[in-house]
């Protein structure tokens, strides 16, 4: 900037009698005036709050992605999740057939079991439709269009607010459904299209995570726990969907009378009433579920599940590499899919001096309603059609394949082992890693 040789006043100290003349290059308001004389420390605090930012930031990146537990993908507009890592390593100790079968039908009894039931805690209306949270911190979004959203809990709290905000690290299912009323008893049915049951009567409501439900005429339960629901209620006795019937404090079944054995009141201001036969009634807001088998109710500090936790799988990791998948199809047409292993090319970086031969690592698949058993993996795709369009020079094993209805949901279950009956001691020590990869059609 040219000098303007105008001067001015900038400071005056009287004491001592002295004048600070500057030149006047321009007029600013003093908040310029302050950015001109001060610009360099400006900039290194700046430059310090970014770094700071990027820290805090890069680092609670870096704890939830250490912590997460699930894989979750989108490909082609199919849903893919893998139920913890999709990496594999089949090693450890090798194991018969006939131990194989076993351990791989105790994980599919446990996965059924795991279904289980819940009650409904609160339901919330939004703009859009209505949110249900139930009580094991799963949430069921009932949009108006008629379409459905499951929400997963995060950290042991609901994946969505009472305003429908959803938690950014939340698994969530889009849903079709289906009413199939009882319309005899007026119990109200709604199936999903993940193989999950909402169950209605008047103001009580509960959720069976399968459809393992008896429904006539005359009586309705569900099968695994035997759970029924109040029908109608009758000069003080109230007649439940299973033939139970509650008399004051007391149930009559088969026209035998049983009190109470014990009484506890958990969260969410939940009551649950033990009776001296064994069965349990689960209270909430006055409202009642009648569970045959009580001990499969389970409850901490956060949920209450209905659940059969009688079967003891432990050790089972150590034994079988087990992947749950499910994938959702959120297409308006059916979809192709492969799940296949591509194996690593690099084994050094494993810490992993010999490759395990895929020859004697065996598997078993269950894809919804279809179970394969005890098979060798051996079927290599690497260079085939099958891989068309897929830059891959692994080796890639295909475990299964097959199509995805409109608007459906499958769940698939992989069990991997070491066979015991053909390796030998030439392979101790040895490993074949890989990871599991779901291939939609494009």
């Amino acid at each position: 900037m040219a000098k303007t040789n105008k001067f001015r006043v900038r400071k005056y100290d009287d004491e001592d009698s002295q004048i600070t003349v500057e030149e006047e290059r321009k007029e600013h308001s003093p908040f310029i005036w302050f950015l001109i004389n001060n610009g360099r420390l400006i900039f290194v605090i700046a430059l310090l709050f970014a770094i700071i930012l990027l820290l805090i930031v890069g680092y609670f990146g870096f704890k939830n992605l250490k912590s997460s537990e699930v894989a979750y993908y989108v490909t082609n507009g199919v849903t893919v999740e893998f139920n913890g890592t999709d990496n594999s390593v089949i090693g450890g100790t090798p194991i018969t057939s006939e131990l194989a079968d076993r351990l791989f039908g105790n994980n599919l009894a446990a996965y059924e079991k795991l279904q289980g039931a819940v009650i409904k805690i609160k339901e919330v209306k939004i703009k859009n439709g209505v949110i249900v949270f139930y009580s094991d911190k799963t949430a069921l979004v009932k949009y108006d269009d008629g379409s459905y959203l499951r929400v997963f809990p995060v950290d042991n709290n609901y994946g969505i607010d009472e305003n429908g905000m959803i938690n950014s690290k939340a698994v969530t299912r889009n849903l079709t459904g289906e009413y199939r009323n009882n319309d005899k008893l007026g119990i109200e049915l709604l199936y999903l299209s993940d193989g999950t049951v909402e169950v209605t009567k008047d103001d009580v409501t509960f959720f069976l995570r399968s459809t393992d439900l008896t429904s006539n005429d005359n009586e309705f339960y569900t099968n695994l726990s035997i759970i029924s629901v109040p029908i109608k209620e009758e000069d003080g006795k109230v007649y439940y969907s299973n033939g139970i019937i509650k008399d004051g404090k007391d149930i009559i079944v088969d026209g035998k009378r049983y009190g109470v054995k014990n009484e506890v009141k958990i969260h969410d201001d939940i009551t649950i009433i033990y009776y001296d036969n064994g069965y349990a009634e689960v209270i909430k807001d006055g409202h009642s579920i009648m569970v045959e088998k009580s001990d499969h109710i389970v409850y901490d500090d956060n949920i209450l599940e209905i659940v059969d936790n009688s079967k003891d799988t432990s050790g089972l990791d150590n034994l079988l590499d087990v992947k749950d998948i499910t994938l959702s199809n959120n297409n308006e047409k059916e979809m192709h899919y492969m799940v296949v292993l591509e194996e690593t090319d690099d084994y050094g970086k494993h810490n992993v001096n010999r490759r395990l031969d895929n020859k004697f690592v065996h598997y078993s698949v269950s894809a919804g309603k279809e179970i394969i058993k005890n098979k060798i993996l051996d079927n290599n795709i690497r260079g085939t059609n099958k891989l068309s369009g897929v830059d891959s020079n692994n080796n890639v094993y295909l475990i299964q394949e097959g199509t995805i209805e409109v608007k459906q949901q499958i769940s698939i279950k992989v069990g991997m082992w070491i066979d015991y009956e053909t390796i030998t001691n030439d392979y101790m020590n040895a490993a074949l890693i890989g990871t599991m990869k779901v291939y939609v059609e494009a």
